[in-house]
């Protein structure tokens, strides 16, 4: 009877599976998915339809993605054709228990099939060639074969290379100093432990590497990295890294990946790959790469506690043994402070203290990432008195803003009293960070979010003028950061009218901040401008802009916040981290990225991000600092442009 074992094994009051009667449905014989099922142990289920049902193949390391590989395949019991779309939660305890996702699907050619032999080319996106099944004589029933041929029809997907088995890493020649000009990318060195980290079909394998760039034999995977197996996926990948004695894995480089060896490829072709690739996690990410500064970036180095720096040349492949196109300068550790524990006279207490805990970043990843920002954030936050919003026990847990910091603020801290119209007292000890110790202490009272005004202290802690403009885009309920980006563009085409440039961010959450660089003399003319320009745009697009702040009135449309730019309001400041479920960051961007974005979480970063993001374009606020400001338009003249 079709399907009486999959009904013996399951539950339908139990399982989300679809359980369906005695009757075999019939289908063409042309289907098939592959679906990656997170059970006892991860495997691939290999899924032909064939008279009526799916047979099944449970295959632990995935498809093969070259000739020279075979991989085991244990025959299961047939499925119905409704497991063609399945994809959900099995509980646990129940057959199969665990998460199962569609990893591929599509339709498949059969060329042969019998009790020993089913020959067959699958025309999937992911899965694409010809495999074969074997199951050879004496073996248990349910024991099969399966690898890729090597003969393959002209439209399937390039026959890969395996893993190698014996690789020796590249070995880095000792220097004194950076070399100098350009041409060269610096990573820093985390004094831990190098290996080679293989993964094989969701298998995870790492190999101390000897001082002559041999690996050892394998040793334990630390428990919170065991993860990064199943992320990587069925394919082969071979990994250069850092093992911390904390069991951080600081990942610099990739030697094989996408059944291809890619060595030969030049460094930056290399980190393309290696970005690609799912490494970022809670105690897992790629190491920034930075342009050549020479003693600069390496004084940073060594603020930050880190033995160390690779200097390596641009366009160079990844060597076999020693190489000139990779030099090592080694800094020692500050003397007044180890490793992590703050940063100058800023000290950092619990730093494992996890404060996201569905990514597990811990306060020392906070400040990590502040220290990474610095050089581009300080700039603007400079002299504006910042609110602090901290999350003490975490973003899971409650938050509080905080202004006044005369209670706590060391003595070394710059700190501003600030009228406070509407607040509890008539002013306030502001913090004002110039620095990065003063980023560092921020940091350490897990105040992950850092608000500024858009004006600047002046002598004695007076206030200038404001000098820029903020449209706070918040898409209301029904909406998303893609309707933002819309409303963004028409906002850029109105002042782009009137000559005047802005300059897009995210704001780390779900909408966006728009700024434009001024000079006024009234600080209320700021204020003034920005609600003709957003109720010039709540007029011609009705149906999408609003620009009144009633809630109830925003469901379906992108409010256009003009108050931000009274002079007692703040905002997020550029590259601020934000209190989310994931540590987001307020990311400046580009129009380009505005314009193509098709997808919310196009425009979602992380702290991870920022280090490349940064090495790609620099601080994209930088224009807010480099130009005198724009002057204003007089009042009304907006809504004398035609529509």
């Amino acid at each position: 009877m079709p399907l009486e074992e999959y009904r013996r094994k399951r539950d339908p009051r139990r399982t989300p599976e679809p359980v369906p009667d005695d009757t075999a449905e019939s289908g063409g014989n042309d289907r098939f998915v592959v679906q990656e099922h997170h059970a006892t142990a991860l495997h691939w289920d290999l899924r032909l339809e064939r008279d009526g049902v799916l047979a099944s193949w449970a295959v632990p390391k995935g498809l093969p993605e070259d000739s020279e590989t075979v991989r085991m395949a244990v025959r299961t019991e047939d499925h119905p054709l409704e497991y063609l779309e399945f994809h959900g939660e099995i509980p646990r305890g129940e057959y199969g228990g665990g998460r199962m996702t569609v990893w591929d699907s599509g339709r498949y050619d059969t060329e042969k099939w019998s009790d020993r032999e089913v020959a067959f080319v699958l025309h999937g996106e992911r899965a694409r060639g010809r495999y074969v099944l074997l199951h050879r004589p004496g073996e248990r029933k349910d024991r099969w074969l399966l690898r890729r041929t090597r003969e393959q029809p002209g439209d399937s997907a390039p026959t890969g290379a395996p893993l190698p088995r014996d690789v020796v890493l590249g070995v880095a020649a000792a220097a004194r100093r950076l070399p100098a000009g350009d041409g060269w990318r610096v990573r820093p060195v985390f004094g831990g432990r190098r290996v080679l980290v293989r993964s094989d079909g969701g298998r995870l394998t790492l190999r101390p590497v000897g001082d002559d760039g041999v690996p050892g034999e394998p040793i334990p995977t630390p428990g919170p990295l065991r993860d990064l197996g199943p992320a990587l996926g069925a394919g082969g990948h071979l990994l250069d890294a850092e093992l911390t004695a904390r069991g951080e894995l600081w990942i610099t480089d990739v030697l094989h990946t996408g059944g291809r060896d890619v060595r030969p490829l030049p460094l930056d072709e290399r980190r393309t790959l290696l970005e690609a690739l799912p490494v970022d996690g809670p105690h897992r990410r790629a190491v920034p790469l930075y342009p050549n500064a020479g003693a600069r970036l390496l004084d940073a180095i060594r603020a930050q506690g880190l033995p160390g720096a690779v200097a390596l040349r641009e366009g160079s492949r990844y060597p076999g043994g020693p190489t000139d196109d990779w030099r090592e300068v080694r800094v020692g550790s500050a003397p007044s402070r180890p490793a992590r524990e703050g940063y100058g006279r800023a000290a950092l207490s619990n730093p494992d203290k996890v404060l996201y805990p569905a990514t597990g970043t811990t306060k020392a990843d906070v400040l990590g990432h502040y220290l990474a920002v610095a050089e581009v954030m300080l700039p603007h936050v400079d002299s504006r008195p910042v609110t602090l919003k901290r999350w003490p026990d975490g973003v899971e847990s409650s938050s509080f803003f905080e202004k006044d910091v005369s209670r706590h603020a060391p003595p070394w801290l710059r700190t501003a009293r600030v009228g406070t119209p509407g607040g509890r007292s008539e002013s306030a000890d502001f913090a004002v960070l110039g620095d990065a110790e003063g980023l560092a202490w921020a940091a350490n009272l897990a105040a992950l979010e850092l608000h500024v005004p858009q004006w600047r202290l002046g002598p004695r802690d007076g206030r200038h003028p404001p000098d820029r403009v903020v449209f706070d885009l918040d898409p209301g309920e029904g909406t998303t950061i893609l309707d933002c980006c819309r409303v963004a563009l028409r906002l850029r085409a109105l002042l782009d009218d009137h000559g005047l440039p802005v300059y897009p961010s995210t704001s780390g959450g779900k909408g966006m901040q728009l700024y434009l660089p001024v000079r006024v003399t009234e600080p209320e003319r700021t204020s003034e401008f920005a609600r003709e320009v957003a109720e010039r745009l709540a007029a011609a697009h009705p149906k999408e802009t609003i620009a009144v702040m009633t809630r109830a009135r925003r469901r379906g449309k992108v409010f256009v916040d003009w108050s931000q730019n009274n002079t007692a309001k703040t905002t997020i400041a550029s590259y601020s981290l934000r209190g989310r479920e994931r540590p987001t960051v307020a990311t400046p961007l580009t129009w380009d990225e505005v314009e193509a974005c098709r997808e919310p979480e196009d425009l979602v970063f992380t702290l991870v991000d920022l280090p490349g993001r940064l090495d790609t374009h620099g601080d994209l606020m930088r224009p807010l600092l480099d130009t005198e400001g724009f002057r204003l338009p007089r009042g009304g003249t907006i809504f004398e442009m035609p529509r």
